[in-house]
C-alpha cells in the first residue's frame, strides 16, 4: 500500500468519528471489548505509541469499503478525494488543531439559523 494511500485513510479515518484514541498498552488491555465495539457497533479506534498515530482498528466493513476503493481503476471520490488532497498539505494538522482551538474559545458568538439553508 503507498504511502499516499496510507495517508488518505489515516486522514479521513481521522475525521471521520474515530470513536477513541488510545495507547498500545490502553488498546492491548482493553483488545476483546475494542474487537466487539468494533464489530458490533461500528466503532473505529486510532491506536498511538509514543502520541503519534500508528494503526486504526476497524471493522470489516469499513475495510472493505477500503479496499475496493484503494484496487479500483476511478480515481477516488467525494471525501477520501479531499482527503486525498488534504494529505500532501504539509502543516493540515496543526492549521485544523488551531481552528478547532479557535471555534472552542470563540462559544459566546451569536449565531443567526434564520441564514441556514433548509
Amino acid at each position: 500500500m503507498g504511502q499516499d494511500v496510507t495517508m488518505t485513510m489515516m486522514v479521513v479515518f481521522e475525521e471521520a468519528n474515530m470513536n477513541e484514541k488510545m495507547n498500545v498498552a490502553e488498546a492491548k488491555k482493553k483488545f476483546s471489548e475494542l474487537l466487539a465495539r468494533t464489530a458490533y457497533n461500528g466503532e473505529r479506534f486510532i491506536i498511538n505509541r509514543r502520541g503519534k498515530p500508528m494503526a486504526v482498528l476497524i471493522g470489516l466493513e469499513d475495510f472493505a469499503l477500503l479496499e475496493e476503493q484503494i484496487h479500483s481503476s476511478e480515481p477516488p471520490q467525494g471525501l477520501l478525494a479531499a482527503a486525498g488532497a488534504l494529505a500532501s498539505f504539509k502543516n493540515f494538522e496543526e492549521i485544523m488543531n488551531d481552528v478547532y482551538s479557535s471555534r472552542r474559545e470563540s462559544t459566546g458568538r451569536a449565531v443567526r439559523l434564520d441564514d441556514v439553508p433548509v
